[in-house]
């Protein structure tokens, strides 16, 4: 019983340093792992698997803890990384970029274990905890490279095929037959997340060369890139052939799980061919002594001085950094804006047809269906619904970002994009635009929109993304989505998108600039 209570009492006290560095930390870094976890509980996305990861690395964590019996002492060379990792989160706040702040949450990690265990016994524990790296959201940066890819990758495979088609970015046109969107959930990034992942896991049970380690990492990638290109070429394909009719184009998750799990055949026979291995034998044979735990080399006393700065440094952050003070607002305001008049009468409603953009969290919104009074003049009824919408961001923090996969521009279970065209603004500015059909109605809707970033134009999600760091250097903070939409039964779309956006950009770019331009 002495040496039980012994025993535990040497645990605790070796426990201590860790766990009152961690919780320092974790309130420093709250926010972050929040929206971290929030992204794990949607489960139609790319960081579903979130959960069951973290499992893993607890499991893969407390077995190497067991296996290597730590010793805990205080190595101040790593406080350096440790501090770089800290002042690149820091960074990240003070620049609005939610990205860098998510990215530097496992090095900091990381980053307490070697502080306080050193290169000799941290080096066990890089593998359980860096496993999380492939549940933080910051891989969606990988998606629209994914994504051109997979059409490249389905450009050549049609071409083989005796299909007439056209590419148009991410769009596959099949002529007479319908259009594909290669969108965001079609990227295969899921496929690679969890590729890479069961690689990783794989090799640190049962492979102990870094090389083997290497080459199934390598293949878990190859192995899910082509799982999704299959998929999203059998989708096409079929959907040639049945003349858009096949099942496939609805359930093409499930579909592409399927395929996915085929390609872990292949994966997992080469991982044995790897764990048998003549060099993966001798490596099980030799360093009989890397087991051994690494001495403690610094002593009691300085053990509680790293601790203490373990847990001042992040506290000391927490309250130097800006982002206590970015609240959320549970209602946006109204952007003060007024486009009825003489030409444009208002319908009462904030939709278009059913159809409206899932944006999240603005701080200043304008919403508004108009009719035109000209064509009501010249035809009998209301031939055409029209929409402008404004969505704004007086700064951008973490949860209310212009860019964030929340922020869509329709819901794809309902509309299908059918074509991609630009629309011209005035003063050289260009929009996207885009066609919808109704899934089950198959009325059609037209859309152009753009964002606005601190004064610059962008269309391109990634750009807009990066455009916001210049509100570090300038005065200006702001972002907003500008929405225009047409429903007009068999018009040109296009052409009543310009004459719409000719008619009102003028007036709504005047109003976002008086309201935010200093």
């Amino acid at each position: 019983m002495p040496n039980e209570r012994t025993q535990s009492i040497h645990v605790l006290r070796n426990t201590i340093p860790f766990a009152l560095s961690l919780l320092a930390l974790g309130w420093l870094i709250f926010p972050t792992v929040q929206g971290i976890v929030s992204r794990w509980f949607k489960f139609d996305e790319s960081y579903s698997h979130g959960l069951l990861l973290l499992a893993v690395s607890l499991f893969l964590t407390v077995r190497t803890c067991l296996r290597y019996r730590v010793q805990p002492g205080f190595y101040p060379l790593w406080l350096i990384p440790f501090l770089l990792a800290l002042i690149g989160y820091g960074l990240g706040d003070i620049l609005r970029i939610q990205a860098v702040q998510q990215i530097v949450v496992v090095p900091l990690l990381l980053g307490v274990l070697a502080v306080f265990m050193g290169w000799r016994q941290v080096r066990h524990f890089i593998v359980p905890v860096g496993l999380l790296i492939f549940t933080v959201p910051v891989w969606d940066f990988l998606s629209w490279t994914l994504q051109v890819i997979t059409v490249e990758i389905n450009r050549v495979l049609l071409g083989l095929m005796d299909i007439e088609f056209r590419v148009e970015g991410v769009f596959v046109y099949l002529i007479g037959v319908g259009t594909f969107e290669v969108a965001h959930g079609c990227s295969g990034l899921r496929y690679l997340l969890v590729g890479q992942s069961l690689s990783v896991i794989y090799g640190e049970l049962n492979l102990r060369r870094l090389r083997s380690r290497i080459i199934m990492f390598c293949c878990g990638v190859l192995f899910a890139l082509i799982a999704n290109w299959i998929r999203v070429f059998v989708i096409i394909y079929m959907g040639y052939e049945t003349n858009m009719q096949t099942s496939l184009i609805d359930d093409h998750d499930n579909f592409g799980w399927w395929v996915f799990a085929a390609t872990l055949v292949p994966l997992f026979l080469i991982g044995r061919m790897l764990e048998t291995s003549a060099g993966e034998q001798m490596g099980a044979l030799g360093n009989p002594g890397g087991d051994q735990p690494a001495p403690d080399q610094s002593g009691r006393p300085r053990t509680v001085v790293g601790t203490v700065l373990m847990v001042v440094l992040p506290l000391l952050f927490w309250v130097l950094l800006p982002s206590a003070e970015r609240k959320i607002s549970s209602e946006p305001a109204q952007l003060d804006l007024r486009l009825d008049g003489e030409r444009f009468g208002p319908l009462f409603s904030n939709s278009l047809e059913g159809w409206r953009p899932q944006v999240r969290n603005p701080d200043r919104v304008y919403v508004q269906t108009l009719f035109d009074r000209q064509r009501i003049k010249r035809e009998q009824g209301l031939p055409e619904q029209l929409l402008v919408s404004v969505y704004s961001y007086d700064y951008q923090r973490h949860s209310a970002e212009l860019i964030q996969y929340s922020n869509r521009l329709y819901d794809r279970d309902r509309w299908h994009p059918e074509d991609v065209f630009s629309v011209a603004a005035p003063g050289s500015v260009s929009l996207r635009g885009v066609t919808l059909r109704d899934r089950v109605s198959g009325e059609r809707l037209h859309l152009a929109y753009s964002y606005y970033v601190e004064g610059i134009w962008e269309t391109d999600d990634l750009k807009a993304k990066l455009t916001q760091i210049r509100g570090f250097i300038q005065p200006r903070e702001d972002a907003s989505w500008i929405i225009y939409g047409v429903a007009c039964g068999d018009c040109n779309g296009s052409e009543r998108l310009e004459e719409l956006v000719s008619s009102t950009f003028g007036k709504v770019v005047e109003r976002i600039n008086q309201h935010y331009a200093p």
